[in-house]
């Protein structure tokens, strides 16, 4: 669009657009057919095969436990701003920063993330 006005702009300050009916026209097509002629070209360009979406895109981020986690009982985490009920192979209290290393239907695996920091 702004292309489009640029282009309509230069053609009235050379005087050959006068009437401002023929420069609505003028931008509408010239509007028009940049979509339809760039559009193509920027998807082409933009598209990532490998883009991880939904829940699966949690897997290796880090987050919050909200509440202690211990083996065979549920907690919840907060990761990236969103409550999830959570579960883990072993202790994790409230407080303690963790990672999410799988997804078993609606629940996150994580562990303490303390292990897979590093360190200064």
């Amino acid at each position: 669009m702004a292309i489009a006005a640029l282009i309509v702009a230069g053609a009235v300050s050379v005087g050959w657009l006068s009437s401002l009916e023929v420069q609505l026209l003028v931008f509408a097509f010239l509007t028009l057919l940049f979509i339809i002629f760039t559009r193509p070209l920027t998807v082409r360009l933009f598209r990532t095969t490998d883009t991880v979406s939904n829940v699966n895109a949690l897997i290796g981020q880090h987050g919050i436990a909200t509440t202690d986690i211990e083996p065979l009982h549920f907690g919840q985490v907060k990761v990236n701003g969103e409550i999830w009920t959570a579960f883990s192979g072993e202790n994790i209290e409230e407080g303690n920063r963790i990672m999410v290393t799988g997804i078993d239907g609606v629940k996150l695996q994580v562990v303490n993330a303390i292990e897979y920091t590093d360190k200064d």
